[in-house]
């Protein structure tokens, strides 16, 4: 890979309207936060399925002493924030919405004013 390549970085909202493959929106919306739930979740699984082999194959730890395992307020905060990263993912599409919803009535706002003063 060039250096140039590693460099891309990809724009997190897409240009353009979305589109709806259901004749409800909100089950489009609803299908791609289960769908990004199911990749999350599959990722995680195949890690934890790995890490699990690869411990006992090494003699490393057992299932029990995961299960018997207590976290520092470190490690606690650290899966908190871990939490809010994937909810923040999660909900992008909604919150997106959201944002465009109020930029558009921020405009039209403005433009009510703009006219009212304008005709005054």
């Amino acid at each position: 890979m060039s250096q140039d390549e590693s460099e891309i970085t990809l724009q997190r909202k897409a240009k353009g309207k979305r589109p709806y493959y259901f004749s409800d929106p909100d089950v489009d919306r609803l299908l791609s936060m289960v769908m990004a739930l199911t990749g999350e979740l599959s990722v995680t699984r195949d890690r934890l399925d790995t890490l699990e082999r690869v411990a006992a194959e090494k003699g490393v730890f057992s299932s029990e002493d995961i299960e018997r395992y207590a976290l520092s307020d470190a490690d606690m905060e650290a899966r908190a924030a871990r939490h809010q990263t994937i909810f923040k993912e999660v909900t992008r599409i909604i919150v997106g919405e959201l944002e465009d919803l109020e930029a558009s009535e921020e405009r039209d706002y403005s433009a009510v004013v703009s006219q009212v003063e304008n005709d005054g």
